[in-house]
């Protein structure tokens, strides 16, 4: 496959805020990739951040990579001299097909590694995991240069320079109940599409439930709220958190609350 790389304009910003999904007509899917064109339209260069987009020979586009300053809210990281990437995403059907070695991946990267180079940076980081869940996948920034930072660590690092690793931020998130209520606290960004469509089935779910619900959102895009929180998603239902990967499915949602509900000693409204 042939790939060319260019910084991402206006005439790729739809393919972008659907995450590769052009074909998809669902209209939660549509209401989040709205949700996340204007964080990207009106926010994302406020915190420094690029995008690169591959394209084929006739054009079609085939994956995208953000990179953003480290120390950036949606960083995820602190640190210094390095910049961060926090998404790197194929067309929809390789990655659920399970396609290999198109040579996109590796195209994305080496052109954030080059536009690096020039900002001054030394080097590059991401958040990447092993196992089974599917979001960038150690295995393959390994394959591209990257090495993990420390031990047990999911931050993975390639530098041409002298610097210091980045350092996870600091947790920090104390349950504050609200009696006979269920609390959800959700911490989130329009940076990703899966929780730009998390956020829309928190909201449906929780409001389903009458009174007995207090959904409390915290933007995780707001300067200070990397030191302030330390987390950029995460999702508690009174106090326990609660995590699927992929986006909060309402009926996983609405079971979770009509549990905390019962454990309350309340009767489930919904």
């Amino acid at each position: 496959m042939a790939i060319r790389v260019v910084d991402a304009s206006d005439k790729h910003t739809g393919y972008i805020s659907l995450c590769t999904h052009l074909d998809e007509e669902d209209q939660d899917h549509m209401r989040a990739a709205e949700m996340r064109e204007r964080w990207l339209r009106l926010r994302s260069e406020k915190h420094g951040m690029k995008t690169k987009v591959a394209l084929e020979a006739d054009g079609r586009p085939q994956g995208f990579i953000h990179m953003v300053p480290i120390g950036s809210p949606i960083s995820g990281m602190m640190g210094e001299d390095i910049m961060v990437i926090p998404c790197l995403t194929l067309n929809y059907q390789l990655v659920y097909g399970g396609v290999h070695g198109t040579g996109v991946g590796s195209a994305l990267v080496e052109a954030c590694e080059e536009e690096a180079k020039k900002m001054g940076f030394k080097g590059l980081a991401v958040y990447a995991y092993t196992g089974d869940f599917w979001f960038m996948p150690s295995a393959f920034f390994e394959r591209v240069g990257f090495k993990r930072a420390s031990e047990g660590s999911d931050i993975w690092v390639k530098r041409w320079a002298d610097v210091e690793d980045p350092k996870e931020p600091e947790v920090r998130y104390k349950f504050q109940p609200i009696p006979g209520k269920v609390v959800i606290d959700y911490f989130w960004s329009p940076l990703c599409f899966t929780v730009c469509k998390e956020v829309l089935n928190v909201r449906q779910a929780a409001s389903e439930f009458s009174n007995g619900v207090e959904l409390r959102e915290y933007r995780t895009d707001e300067p200070g709220s990397l030191v302030e929180f330390g987390m950029l998603r995460a999702l508690f239902i009174d106090g326990q958190r609660k995590f699927w990967g992929y986006e909060a499915p309402k009926e996983e949602l609405r079971r979770e609350i009509k549990k905390a509900l019962k454990e309350k000693g309340c009767q489930p409204e919904a």
